[in-house]
């Protein structure tokens, strides 16, 4: 309502899709269902579900991460460039943007790396760095 810099634009669609009564699936990586959010929905009996579809790079590295770990071969570090045209790699030139794609980009091969104690002593996962860069020349092309 008051276009508040930390509501992101995936959670006002949510809003806009459960007020309108219909189902929203979230492909965003951001922090889309806020408690607000989850409420509203409830309210109204509106499914909704989702969190990042993880496609592209994120999905390779998930792939790769799971068969190293899988096969006893323990990564230590995970660097993971991306280079974005268009408004994806514009938006993510944002601070709190990136910030939400980072974390998603970073959760993923957390996750992994928890279910095996066996390689990783609790709390302890690989450094894993995730760059993302605008560059306008690749337009839709995204490039990892």
């Amino acid at each position: 309502k008051n276009n508040a810099d930390e509501v992101s634009p995936s959670t006002i669609f949510a809003c806009a899709s459960i007020l309108e009564g219909v189902s929203y699936i979230n492909g965003s990586p951001q922090n889309t269902f806020v408690p607000g959010v989850i409420e509203l929905a409830q309210q109204h009996g509106v499914f909704i579900g989702g969190d990042d579809f993880k496609t592209g790079q994120t999905k390779m590295k998930s792939v790769l991460v799971d068969f190293l770990v899988s096969a006893g071969i323990k990564p230590m570090s995970i660097v993971s460039y991306n280079h974005l045209g268009n408004n994806d790699g514009k938006n993510l030139s944002s601070a709190k943007q990136f910030r939400s794609k980072e974390i998603s980009k970073s959760t993923v091969v957390d996750d992994m790396v928890m279910a095996n104690n066996a390689l990783y002593a609790k709390g302890e996962h690989p450094d894993h760095c995730v760059v993302i860069k605008y560059v306008p020349y690749v337009k839709d092309s995204k490039r990892a």
